[in-house]
């Protein structure tokens, strides 16, 4: 049984909102990793970090609603940042591969 107060969420909803923000994270910059992969040439490797500018933009922007679900708001920024930028780069290096 949780300790929590009525109406708010128990430990475990967290963590399962916490990890969906993540993946959804992650697949976004695994997205944007594909799309760029197939339309870049490889020599444009240096440009990808500048591609990325907006999403960190916009991360910043949307990023008070995920602060409750991390604990703070770095915590927040890392862990969504973090995951955007691991899906983007496996993709990227994955296209890029084969």
């Amino acid at each position: 049984m949780d300790d929590q107060p009525d109406g708010a969420p128990s430990k475990t909803i967290l963590l399962a909102k916490r990890g969906i923000a993540t993946v959804i994270a992650g697949a976004s910059g695994a997205a944007l990793g594909w799309i760029l992969a197939t339309r870049f040439p490889t020599v444009d490797f240096a440009y990808t970090g500048f591609l990325m500018a907006p999403f960190f933009i916009l991360l910043e922007a949307g990023l008070p609603p995920f602060i409750p679900l991390f604990g703070d708001r770095n915590t927040a920024r890392l862990s969504l940042a973090g995951a955007f930028v691991a899906g983007f780069y496996a993709a990227w290096f994955g296209l890029r591969r084969s």
